[in-house]
């Protein structure tokens, strides 16, 4: 069985420890861990990919997009983030 992809998005240094805490517990939680698996963007291995491109790859191909909402809005290319492309 295919687990489901959750895609974790929010501006990194701002929910940095909230972030690691859901990964955590997704992946530790004997029901949760067994149907889902969680996405986290810095854990990704550098590539030579640009990484808007891999950001916007990854949501699509994950199933559930959470997103965390802060004070912060992250880096913006021509006035929008990649949160909102």
């Amino acid at each position: 069985m295919e687990k489901i992809k959750i895609f974790i998005s929010s501006v990194q240094k701002e929910f940095a420890s909230e972030r690691e805490a859901l990964n955590e517990y997704i992946l530790s939680d004997s029901l949760l861990g067994r149907f889902f698996e969680p996405f986290l963007f810095e854990l990704l291995p550098a590539t030579n990919e640009q990484p808007k491109a891999v950001y916007l790859k990854e949501v699509e191909q994950s199933a559930i997009y959470l997103g965390l909402l802060g004070t912060e809005y992250g880096f913006e290319d021509k006035g929008v983030s990649v949160t909102e492309r």
